[in-house]
């Protein structure tokens, strides 16, 4: 049985995975209706471990659906995408931040340009090709990791 896993769409929206207990000695079948909110049942079905996706960088963007393991859906990966970047570019515009008041302390219009600019492109990061031209999910994982460098390297 470790290798079966109950999938279903949640109330939330997002895609649910349970996995029985080593110990649990009953049906698949029997888990699945103790466990599944009424609701959720037209999108529950057990699938095969194998079947759902291992890496969880996108976990947010997971669907399924009756018939369906868990899948990645593209557009809402590239939202969590976007997300991840913005939330690693937050300490780059702290940083940025303090560096600009220090050139406006020093009266540094270039230095405030320069960084004016730093801050443009981490502005702006959420909007790269890399992420929003991606054509599939390894795409999009590597091309949000050379976002979230870029803007780590600013």
């Amino acid at each position: 049985m470790s290798d079966k896993r109950i999938v279903y769409q949640g109330e939330n929206g997002e895609t649910c995975v349970v996995i029985p207990a080593p110990q649990y000695s009953g049906t698949m079948d029997d888990l699945l209706k103790k466990v599944v909110p009424e609701d959720c049942l037209d999108s529950a079905d057990i699938v095969e471990v194998d079947t759902i996706p291992n890496d969880r960088t996108f976990r947010n963007a997971w669907t399924t659906s009756k018939g369906k393991s868990a899948e990645i859906d593209l557009s809402k990966a590239k939202d969590v995408a976007k997300d991840k970047v913005r939330q690693a570019r937050t300490p780059k515009f702290q940083e940025l931040d303090i560096a600009y008041q220090r050139a406006d302390e020093d009266s540094d219009a270039d230095a405030k340009k320069a960084v004016a600019d730093k801050k443009k492109v981490a502005r702006d990061a959420t909007k790269n090709t890399k992420i929003t031209g991606a054509s599939d999910v390894d795409k999009l994982k590597e091309g949000m990791e050379a976002v979230i460098k870029e803007v780590q390297d600013l």
